[in-house]
């Protein structure tokens, strides 16, 4: 395909995407129906059902799309000349939810909630996953290597991994959903402090 039309096709799908999560972000999931959307960007909802087919595809294209910039912002993070537990604490950081609604999380649930009936749907959340696994199994070699804590082997690697992304969306949904009693900065703590127990960082 010509480098020329590539781009008049990209342009429109990412300003289209950026709308769709600056519109849950204002006014929730519900409100970011494709008429709605339509009027935001001046063109007809059914333009944007067409280039996307339903709103559950329009949904795991926004998702993807925003976790695809914030893999850059995590790779930025996680190649800093800083300890390791320092990096991992950033890591944490930028799993979690900014607050109630984050517009990120809030497509997480609703594309989670549809997948049960939609193979493509779970598929795109598996891969986003194993992509954060694959980031923090790296780090967790780092500070190894480092000599911050004990080396573990490929299970030990998943497991710490599974654990620690189990305790991370369990919190996530206390965030998002805007959990009674619930504190962002402790939440970050209560895994950082996981994670020293864990690996046996002292400090």
């Amino acid at each position: 395909m010509p480098p020329s039309r590539r781009r008049r096709l990209e342009q429109p799908r990412e300003v289209v995407l950026q709308a769709t999560l600056d519109a849950i972000a204002e006014d929730g999931l519900d409100a970011a129906t494709m008429a709605a959307l339509g009027r935001r960007l001046g063109i007809s909802g059914g333009h944007i059902l067409y280039y996307f087919g339903s709103k559950d595809r329009l949904l795991v294209e926004t998702l993807r799309w925003s976790e695809d910039r914030l893999g850059e912002r995590r790779r930025e993070l996680l190649a800093r000349a800083e300890p390791a537990f320092d990096r991992l604490g950033a890591y944490v950081d930028l799993y979690l939810p900014d607050g109630r609604a984050d517009p990120r999380w809030t497509i997480w649930l609703a594309v989670y909630g549809r997948s049960l009936g939609d193979a493509e749907v779970l598929q795109a959340g598996h891969e986003i996953e194993r992509v954060w696994a694959a980031d923090l199994g790296v780090l967790l070699g780092e500070g190894a290597d480092a000599g911050e804590w004990a080396a573990l082997d490929a299970r030990g690697r998943e497991d710490f991994t599974v654990r620690l992304h189990g305790m991370l969306d369990g919190f996530a949904l206390q965030i998002v959903t805007g959990a009674p009693g619930v504190r962002r900065a402790e939440r970050v703590a209560h895994a950082l402090a996981y994670a020293r127990l864990e690996l046996g960082v002292s400090g």
